[in-house]
C-alpha cells in the first residue's frame, strides 16, 4: 500500500507545460463554465425622474418675480401644487420641490399683500367720492 503523504510515491507529472489553448474557446465543454464565472445582468433602473419639482422651482420664481405687479397668485398656486405633487412622486426631486413649494407660498403670500394694498387703492377714493356725492356737498 502507498502512503499518500509521501513525495516519492507521488505521481510524476510531465515534463513538458500543456499546450495553450484559446481562452474564448474552451478545450472541454463541460469546463465553459469554470473558465469564467457566470454572468448575471445587472437590472438597468430608469432615471430618476425630476419632471415636477423643476416644474415647481419654475413657476415658484416666475411667481416671485409675477408678485412684484401682484400677478403672481396663478404662479404661486401652480407652483405650490405641483410642489406637493412632486413630494409625493418624485423622491428624487425633495430639493426643488420644497424650493417650489417655499417660492409658491411666499409669491401667494407677496400676491394677496399687493392685492390687498391696490385694491384699497382704488375703493377707498371710491367710497370717498361715494359718500361726498351722497350728502350733496360735493357738486352742489
Amino acid at each position: 500500500m502507498v502512503d499518500s503523504t509521501d513525495p516519492a510515491a507521488a505521481p510524476e507529472r510531465p515534463a513538458t507545460p500543456p499546450e495553450p489553448h484559446d481562452p474564448l474557446e474552451p478545450h472541454d465543454p463541460l469546463d465553459a463554465t469554470r473558465e469564467l464565472p457566470p454572468v448575471t445582468p445587472t437590472p438597468v433602473s430608469p432615471p430618476d425622474k425630476q419632471t415636477l419639482g423643476i416644474i415647481a422651482l419654475v413657476l415658484g420664481i416666475v411667481g416671485l418675480l409675477a408678485s412684484a405687479v401682484a400677478a403672481g397668485l396663478v404662479f404661486g398656486v401652480a407652483a405650490a401644487i405641483l410642489g406637493h405633487l412632486s413630494l409625493r412622486s418624485e423622491p428624487a426631486a425633495r430639493g426643488m420641490a420644497i424650493a417650489g413649494l417655499v417660492t409658491g407660498y411666499v409669491s401667494i403670500g407677496i400676491s394677496v399683500v399687493w392685492g390687498v394694498i391696490l385694491l384699497a387703492a382704488f375703493l377707498i377714493p371710491l367710497f370717498a367720492v361715494g359718500l361726498f356725492v351722497g350728502t350733496g356737498t360735493l357738486g352742489g
